[in-house]
């Protein structure tokens, strides 16, 4: 009798494994197809701000697990690991190895695959991730096994499946939330391209989850090295207006911006009313600062990735363009351009006047510069104010390096990793597994009512110890919502990222196409210059500084070198040359006179006309 029950238990494992892969046409290509997939065994690197889950999944990994523990299989030095514990590290350890467990019954039954989730401190994560590079070379002749087709008897003495062993350094799937890194590692050969496996039919239906421009922008040489997480993108920065006080100015400032001269008029009559008194400001921000968001720079990082260049546009450089409205950038003098020293100026004089800016929310002000998502303009507009949208959420770089998962070029199967993170991208089971743990151990599921409709969103319990980041697992959207605050907050920012719009360098690569001395030079040159639009604290100097500008022409480059020797002299007391240098090869190199000319000559004439590159 015990033989014919364990034939039946050998039948069902051969049969339910094609059951669970067959295609929905149910075609024998498919049948096939499954039958002949190995076992598979794959690291998964993940970062965590938990020291304990850290902690824990450097316990489990070495072999020492609950399981293990029950069954009495521990040896004396793995026991004496567990004593050492405390009862919250001990707990911390159960529950992630709890998590996992759930995970693995997911990825064994739907791909023959074991994850071997590997949870590292945000603050050693990528030298972890390095070190393992530097250890799969040393090892890259050791051949790996790891698939197979065997059975083992598991503690019940029931036959399961069997899933290889790997080296602990092993790269499969990785998190990369770093722009640096990501073009690094692809630079240094450390990562797959996964664009052929990412259009094959398995893992076709991630159109539907992750936004085709994200595949676009995160590719580099037409390929692709990373899947970006699908979440909310950016906010909307709004500048939201007492109607009263624009009733009172009787004045029209619809379409007016923050920085037109007509908006600073109004602000100027707000002043010279109310402040008197100091009931009422003219502008209230959280930080006490102007920001000139619509200003991109021609700002580069030669540096981090070697061989490829990184945009920095919010790094400041005296070469840049209005990002405003446009699909195109242009290189211009910003000294020299009308809109930006405009808006320069407008930002000086808020900032330095004084009692003009204030801080404190309380406060009544003419108009308030906010930033937040998309439900924020309804809440103001319902509270009567006038909301103008300053800044549309916007598609950047930053915002799609900002939470990846790349395959690692030495994996065991590209094929394999790429179906995982299909898997985290469209499966909202192994998604909430990841983020928040087990439902009714980690966490339950509370309802709280909106207008009528009931929504649910995921409480922790209170001996919960599993802790993960939303952006750092996979889509956001298929996530619970963390709190009952935040029931509607996956509706918003799917509505916001409808309203996104792409910035103009949206996935534009330069490499090979810059002067890097003369990038170099003008860098250094443009801190110069920072320092004395910084300390200009008129409007005035602002708009005389412009005003000069705008009569050196193109060719005369000599002029427009004087003219940042007079700036940076009058207003931080040192010569533009004190201290000038570029770093290259860790050599620090003097910059002189000629050497600003000749990069100002390479730089004014500089442009790309190569179709998407174009700027």
């Amino acid at each position: 009798m015990k033989k014919k029950i364990v034939c039946l238990v050998l039948a069902m494992l051969m049969v339910l494994p094609l059951l669970a892969g067959c295609s929905k046409d149910g075609s024998i290509d498919s049948i096939n197809e499954e039958a002949s997939r190995f076992t598979t065994t794959l690291n998964m690197w993940l970062v965590t701000d938990s020291k304990l889950v850290a902690d824990a999944s450097t316990v489990l990994l070495s072999g020492i697990t609950p399981k293990k523990e029950v069954n009495n299989l521990l040896t004396d030095a793995e026991k004496a690991v567990l004593s050492g514990m405390s009862a919250e590290q001990k707990e911390a350890w159960n529950q992630v190895w709890q998590i996992s467990e759930e995970i693995n019954k997911l990825t064994k039954s739907k791909y023959k695959i074991q994850l071997n989730l590997k949870y590292v401190l945000r603050s050693e994560y990528y030298t972890a991730l390095e070190a393992a590079f530097a250890k799969q070379k040393e090892n890259e002749n050791v051949i790996v096994e790891n698939k197979t087709e065997e059975t083992i008897l598991n503690e019940y003495g029931i036959p399961e499946l069997k899933y290889p062993t790997v080296p602990d350094y092993q790269v499969d799937i990785m998190f990369l939330g770093s722009q640096e890194k990501y073009f690094n590692y692809v630079a240094n050969g450390l990562l797959e391209d996964l664009r052929t496996q990412l259009e094959e039919t398995s893992v076709s239906k991630l159109n539907s989850y992750v936004p085709t421009a994200y595949l676009q922008s995160a590719s580099i040489d037409g390929g692709v090295y990373a899947l970006p997480n699908n979440h909310g993108i950016g906010e909307y920065i709004y500048l939201v207006a007492d109607k009263q006080l624009m009733d009172e100015y009787n004045s029209s400032l619809t379409g007016a911006s923050l920085y037109d001269t007509d908006f600073k008029e109004y602000l100027d009559y707000i002043y010279a009313t109310y402040q008197s008194t100091g009931d009422i400001y003219p502008i209230y921000t959280e930080n006490g600062k102007i920001d000139l968001d619509f200003a991109h720079y021609w700002s580069f990082d030669l540096d981090s990735a070697p061989g490829i260049v990184v945009q920095k546009p919010d790094s400041f450089s005296v070469f840049g363009d209005s990002s405003t409205n446009k699909a195109k950038l242009d290189y211009v003098n910003l000294l020299a351009d009308h809109t930006y020293m405009t808006a320069l100026a407008a930002k000086t004089h808020y900032e330095n006047t004084a009692n003009y800016i204030t801080t404190d929310a309380s406060k009544r002000a003419a108009v308030r510069v906010v930033r937040g998502g998309w439900e924020l303009r309804a809440e103001y507009e319902q509270a009567g104010y006038e909301v103008l949208v300053m800044q549309y959420p916007e598609l950047t770089d930053e915002e799609i390096y900002a939470s990846m998962f790349a395959v690692g070029k030495k994996s065991v199967s590209k094929v394999r990793s790429t179906e995982i993170l299909a898997f985290l991208n469209t499966s909202s089971e192994v998604r909430n597994l990841l983020q928040y743990g087990i439902e009714g151990v980690n966490y339950t599921l509370e309802d709280t009512t909106i207008d009528g409709v009931t929504y649910q969103y995921a409480q922790p319990m209170q001996t919960n110890l599993y802790v993960m980041n939303v952006n750092e697992t996979g889509n956001v959207f298929l996530t619970h919502p963390a709190s009952a605050a935040e029931v509607l907050r996956w509706e918003y920012e799917k509505k916001q990222n409808l309203e996104m719009v792409y910035y103009p360098t949206l996935g534009l690569k330069l490499t090979g196409k810059l002067d890097e001395v003369s990038v170099r030079v003008m860098d250094a040159v443009s801190k110069k210059v920072k320092l004395a639009l910084d300390n200009m604290t008129t409007y005035d100097a602002v708009r005389d500084l412009y005003l000069e500008a705008s009569e050196i022409d193109a060719e005369s480059v000599n002029k427009l070198i004087g003219l940042f020797e007079a700036c940076v002299q009058e207003y931080t007391g040192e010569s533009l040359y004190t201290d000038l240098t570029y770093t290259v090869n860790n050599e620090s190199v003097a910059i002189n006179k000629q050497a600003i000319y000749s990069a100002l000559l390479s730089l004014q004439t500089f442009t790309l006309n190569e179709g998407a590159d174009a700027v």
